[in-house]
Order: structure tokens, then C-alpha cells, then sequence
């Protein structure tokens, strides 16, 4: 190999090594829930097999209970995170993982946040009520 073909693989190694972070930040981020999946009437089995355990099970508005989970509900779809992935890829080959100095720190500036939200059941454990809280 000529020492310029080794120069151009030299580059083209250090551009990966160095970029990336921003995409692996991304392609790491949390998906978010969305609530309107959840529908009132539902059983709160079904609830609990989506989630998992609540985080506080609270008593609440007489006779109904209630959990309270905290939960990402706000961020980008899958492919809406792809497109995010492949352009922070192009702008790192296209600058030579220069673009990192940019995308790293805006990633982890923009990373999704947990909100509470409150799942309401009646006695016969049916959901009557998902409210997102203010966090």
C-alpha cells in the first residue's frame, strides 16, 4: 500500500474513531410512551404488563386507585431517531468528527426526561383515568 492509500485509511479510521458519540448518544436515547395507546375501560393487568410495577401506588378519589409511574412521553420516533442518526453520521464523515464538538454536548442537552404520570382505576382494576403530570 502507498503511503498516501495508508494516509487516507489513517484519516478515514480516526473520523469514526473520533465521531460518533453523538450517534451512539442518539441511537441510546429512550423511546418514548405514548399515552394515547392507553385507553379508559382497559384493565389494569394490560397496564401493568405495557409498564411493569408502578413506582407509587396511591389511594385516590374515593373508591378509585391509582399509580403513578414516571415515564419518557415526549422524544423522537424511531424514525425520526434514524434520520437524526444519519445525518450526524454524514456531518461526521463530511467533517471529519469535527462535527462532535457541536453534536455531542446538543445531544446530551436535548436528552428525553421522565414526567409522572397517574393511572387511575376503578374497583374492578379498569382504567378510568391517565393524567401526565407537570414536572
Amino acid at each position: 500500500m502507498s503511503v498516501s492509500g495508508k494516509l487516507a485509511s489513517l484519516v478515514f479510521v480516526a473520523t469514526f474513531a473520533v465521531g460518533g458519540c453523538s450517534t451512539v448518544m442518539e441511537a441510546n436515547r429512550p423511546d418514548p410512551v405514548s399515552l394515547q395507546k392507553f385507553t379508559v375501560g382497559e384493565r389494569r393487568f394490560d397496564v401493568l404488563a405495557q409498564l411493569g410495577p408502578p413506582l407509587v401506588a396511591l389511594q385516590k378519589d374515593g373508591d378509585n386507585s391509582c399509580d403513578m409511574y414516571k415515564l419518557y412521553t415526549h422524544g423522537t420516533s424511531g424514525v425520526g431517531k434514524g434520520a437524526i442518526i444519519a445525518g450526524e453520521a454524514l456531518a461526521d464523515v463530511y467533517t471529519l468528527g469535527l462535527a462532535e464538538i457541536a453534536l455531542s454536548p446538543t445531544e446530551a442537552a436535548t436528552r428525553n426526561k421522565l414526567h409522572p404520570v397517574v393511572f387511575c382505576y376503578s374497583q374492578d382494576n379498569i382504567l378510568v383515568s391517565v393524567k401526565e403530570l407537570k414536572s
